[in-house]
């Protein structure tokens, strides 16, 4: 049996995935179950459960070691397929990135720092810069740099425009007559575009790959062929940005989604690019997992079809699995 476990806050966007999955399973005659974890009874194990798939879960569950030792209990005999140790990396963006750059995958220039000058700095040299959370939040957690002639900076997102204050100590974000206060420590990116006819800046489309079992079987690109307002540079293969689907990439995509996905530790998730000046590099890696979920919603666009399913692959890489054992 497989069991795909998560809470009851996430329930409302994860059941109906698990129904798919269910559907799936049953294709390929495979028990798949839904697990509330938080609506468990204290005592209820699963001892014929052999396979686990973790989606989002409440924060007190989530963190630390508790999950490990929670999933333990729970499913005594069942190998976890997405391991939570690739949940909270995938997550934490200050380290997923050092943990990529350290097994030499390319990322955008990045600036972590605590100083509110060196942020300056960083906006001034690239003249237009991403700060993003330190933790994947995601849709609307990253905001468009710029600076003016004085060395302000300024920030757009989802159109909304503030003068944008780095502090030097403190905690969170705060917005105040204008103005948008951000405690450190900082996570800036250079953000990257593209030149068009002209000589004006055009978004860069992104890459997204979805990854089953170290293969690459179909990518979504989003794009933007017009700009109204700045944050329109920032694309996300989330809603309400235009995408559409790609069988077919460079190998040196193919290679890099697959390479990044192993340094994170899981055998299925997706990974978004983006060509720069320097070549393609990675934007961020998601998968479904304790923190996140990988965004489904491109199910909903008319050219999709069993081929980019991504719930159709999870479902043939645990079968493959449960056939080797």
């Amino acid at each position: 049996m497989i069991a795909c476990v998560y809470g009851t806050g996430a329930a409302a966007f994860v059941e109906p995935v698990i129904r798919d999955l269910i559907q799936l399973a049953a294709a390929r005659r495979l028990e798949l179950v839904g697990v509330d974890l938080e609506r468990l009874p204290e005592a209820t194990t699963f001892n014929d459960v052999s396979q686990v798939y973790v989606f989002p879960l409440e924060a007190g569950v989530a963190d630390g070691d508790e999950l490990y030792r929670l999933l333990s209990r729970r499913f005594p005999n069942a190998t976890v397929i997405n391991p939570p140790a690739a949940h909270h990396l995938s997550a934490d963006r200050v380290a997923l990135g050092a943990r990529l750059l350290e097994r030499g995958v390319p990322m955008p220039e990045t600036l972590v720092t605590d100083d509110p000058k060196e942020v300056r700095d960083f906006v001034v040299r690239y003249e237009h810069a991403v700060l993003r959370d330190l933790r994947a939040a995601g849709v609307g957690s990253s905001l468009l740099l710029v600076a003016d002639a004085n060395r302000t900076l300024l920030g757009e997102a989802r159109g909304r425009r503030y003068v944008v204050e780095p502090l030097a100590e403190g905690s969170g974000r705060h917005l105040e007559h204008g103005v948008l206060s951000v405690a450190p420590p900082f996570l800036v990116q250079r953000m990257i575009t593209r030149i068009g006819r002209r000589g004006v800046l055009t978004p860069a489309p992104v890459l997204r790959a979805f990854v089953a079992d170290d293969h690459v079987p179909y990518w979504i690109e989003s794009y933007r062929d017009r700009v109204e307002r700045p944050s329109d540079f920032l694309l996300t293969t989330e809603t309400k940005t235009p995408r559409r689907f790609l069988q077919v990439v460079s190998d040196e995509a193919d290679k890099l989604a697959r390479r990044a996905l192993k340094v994170v530790g899981s055998p299925i998730g997706a990974v978004d690019l983006i060509r720069s000046d320097t070549g393609l590099v990675v934007l961020d890696v998601v998968i479904d997992g304790a923190h996140r979920m990988i965004d489904r919603s491109y199910k909903k666009l008319p050219e999709f079809r069993g081929a980019f399913d991504l719930d159709r692959y999870l479902i043939e890489m645990i079968a493959d699995r449960l056939e080797d054992q």
